[in-house]
């Protein structure tokens, strides 16, 4: 069955999309909404003690299995200490200069992140978005979400809503219409598990901007 779609402005969204994203990820289905970076699917991480059903319907869309986990948007920049475990003082100063924007924060995964949710490394990647898209839904929800490009496994994410193909709108319940999206590409990934913080992946948050808050050369992967 075809999402059902809303339409929204990204930067004074629409009080009755909102609601229906909120309402649809509470009950444990997937919505797909513009963000600060790209389009995104998400669901709840977890219900109550359990997995959110909607994780498996993400897993499946993108062909996961229960390989690689999916990074997750939280709700402020605290819950970097609740999900993750034994953060370093890079991974705030990360936090401190891009929080709330693009950049995703891998740590290791605290025990409030269920095992089958944290990568098989026992980390996480955590990101506290600007949007104000994300911001309204996380708010009403009241809890983090796990969250992947809205593009089919192998395509490029989303900057627009015009991009997201017939099929990734079949897999999900409800889309929020917010034309272009606010940024030109995906998350930056860094790691901050090891001794040195890793760029996993470069995007809207530049290697620069990523040495300069950290105040040395941070190596690509």
């Amino acid at each position: 069955m075809p999402a059902e779609v809303f339409s929204t402005a990204t930067t004074h969204p629409s009080p009755e999309a909102i609601d229906r994203a909120a309402e649809v990820i509470s009950s444990g289905g997937i919505a797909l909404f513009p963000t600060d970076t790209v389009y995104t699917v998400a669901s709840l991480a977890v219900a109550g003690r359990r997995i959110s059903g909607g994780v498996a319907r993400l897993r499946n869309f993108k062909r996961r299995g229960f390989g690689p986990s999916f990074p997750w948007l939280v709700t402020s920049a605290a819950d970097l200490d609740v999900y993750g475990m034994d953060v370093s003082d890079d991974a705030r100063r990360l936090a401190q200069a891009f929080w709330p924007g693009g950049l995703s924060i891998v740590v290791h995964a605290s025990s409030a992140v269920p095992r089958s949710l944290a990568h098989r490394n026992g980390s996480i990647a955590l990101r506290l978005s600007a949007s104000p898209v994300v911001s309204a839904i996380i708010s009403l929800v009241d809890r983090p979400l796990v969250s992947t490009g809205a593009n089919e496994h192998g395509a490029p994410p989303p900057t627009a809503f015009s991009d997201i193909v017939p099929e990734v709108l079949d897999a999900v319940d409800v889309a929020l219409d917010g034309g272009d999206a606010e940024g030109a590409g995906h998350s930056t990934v860094v790691d901050c598990t090891g001794t040195q913080p890793r760029i996993l992946r470069e995007g809207v948050v530049s290697r620069a901007e990523v040495d300069e808050a950290l105040g040395y050369r941070t190596p690509l992967v």
